[in-house]
C-alpha cells in the first residue's frame, strides 16, 4: 500500500476535533479513489444515453454506486483489522480513531443503502426508459462480490479476479439505469459487456501487481500483472467496434478511439515495466497509484464517445480532486 503522509496517524486524543474525524472517516473510504467510481458508472450512462438523460436515474445509480464503494472500502479495513494492528497501525481502527463498531455499521449499513439506491433507480420516471429490475441485481450482484473480496478471497488467488469483478459491475451497474430489458434479448448490449470485462480485467492486473507491493522485491505478479493490465487496455480499446448502431458517437472506433486509449494507458504501462525492472516499493506503488487514477481518463474516453467533448472534459475533471486529495489519503 501506499506510503502516504496519512499513513502515519496517530490514536486521537481526547480534544480531537470533528474536522480530525472526517479526515479519519476520508482516509478509512480511501477518498480520492471515488472520483473513479463516479467516473465509470457515469460513463457507462452517458455512453448508452448519448447525454444526461434522465437526470434523476443517472444521479441515483451515481450515488448507489459510491455507496456501494464507501461499503466495500470500509469493510476492507474491519475485516482485515488484525492483520492492520499488526502492519498498519495508523489507519483509523486500529489507530483508535474509528471505533470498530462504528465501521461496521457504517460498512454493512452502507452495502444496503447502495442496493436500495440501485432499486429506486430503476423505477424512477423517464421518457424513454420503463422500469426495470436490471439495477437492483447488479445492486445485489456487486455487493455479494464486494463482500466475498473483503472477506474469504482477499488471500487466495481469486482476489485479483473479485475486485476486476467488482470494477466491471459497477460500469455494467451505470449501464443498467437506462438500458430497457427486452424479451429474448440479451441484458446488456455486446459492446456494453466487452468494455466492462474489459475495465475488469484492466483492474485485475492492476491488483495482481499489487500483492506484494509493501515489501517490494522481484515476484511473477508483477509479470503478470502487467501483462493482464495491457491486455484490459486493448480490450477497452477495441470493445466499442463491436457496437451494431454507432450513430451519434463523437469519435472513430476504428482508429481515433483506439489511440486515444492508447495514449492513455501507455504511462501506466511504462510505470509497470520500470516496477518489473526495479521492483522496489516506491516504484510497485507508483504504478498502482497511477494504474488505479487512470481508471477516470479512460472512462472519460466512453463518456466523450457517447456524449461528445463537453461531457467527456467533465469526466476527465474529475482527475483534478482525486489528484488533490491522493497527495493526503491512500489510494491503495
Amino acid at each position: 500500500s501506499d506510503s502516504l503522509p496519512s499513513d502515519t496517524l496517530q490514536p486521537a486524543s481526547p480534544s480531537s476535533t470533528e474536522p480530525s474525524r472526517l479526515m479519519a472517516w476520508a482516509q478509512l473510504v480511501r477518498l480520492p479513489n471515488v472520483f473513479t467510481v463516479i467516473a465509470d458508472v457515469s460513463a457507462a450512462f452517458l455512453l448508452i444515453s448519448q447525454g444526461p438523460q434522465p437526470i434523476n436515474r443517472l444521479i441515483v445509480i451515481v450515488l448507489a454506486g459510491i455507496a456501494l464503494y464507501w461499503a466495500g472500502m470500509i469493510l476492507n479495513d474491519v475485516f482485515d483489522v488484525e492483520r492492520d494492528r499488526q502492519l498498519r497501525p495508523g489507519r483509523p481502527i486500529p489507530a483508535g480513531q474509528i471505533a470498530i463498531g462504528q465501521a461496521r455499521t457504517a460498512g454493512w449499513s452502507l452495502l444496503l443503502v447502495g442496493v436500495a439506491l440501485a432499486a429506486v433507480t430503476g423505477h424512477l420516471p423517464s421518457d424513454n426508459t420503463p422500469a426495470t429490475w436490471l439495477p437492483a441485481a447488479l445492486g445485489v450482484l456487486l455487493a455479494l462480490v464486494i463482500v466475498l473480496y473483503d472477506g474469504p478471497l482477499k488471500r487466495t488467488p481469486l482476489a485479483p479476479v473479485a475486485m476486476g469483478g467488482c470494477r466491471a459491475l459497477s460500469f455494467l451497474l451505470g449501464a443498467s439505469a437506462c438500458l430497457p430489458i427486452v424479451a429474448g434479448t440479451p441484458l446488456f448490449p455486446k459492446y456494453i459487456a466487452a468494455i466492462a470485462v474489459g475495465f475488469g480485467v484492466y483492474v485485475m492486473g492492476i491488483t495482481t501487481m499489487a500483492r506484494h507491493e509493501a515489501s517490494g522485491g522481484p515476484s511473477p505478479n508483477l509479470h503478470l500483472g502487467l501483462v493482464v493490465t495491457g491486455l484490459g487496455a486493448v480490450m477497452l480499446a477495441v470493445a466499442p467496434q463491436m457496437a451494431a448502431n454507432q450513430a451519434g458517437w463523437h469519435v472513430s472506433t476504428k482508429d481515433m478511439f483506439p489511440l486515444m486509449i492508447g495514449m492513455i494507458s501507455l504511462p501506466v504501462i511504462v510505470r509497470g515495466f520500470r516496477a518489473v525492472r526495479d521492483p522496489s516499493p516506491v516504484k510497485i506503488q507508483t504504478a498502482i497509484r497511477v494504474g488505479i487514477l487512470t481508471i477516470i481518463p479512460l472512462a472519460a474516453s466512453f463518456a466523450f464517445l457517447g456524449a461528445g467533448p463537453t461531457w467527456g472534459i467533465t469526466i476527465f475533471l474529475l482527475t483534478v480532486p482525486t489528484l488533490y486529495l491522493a497527495i493526503r489519503f491512500r489510494v491503495t
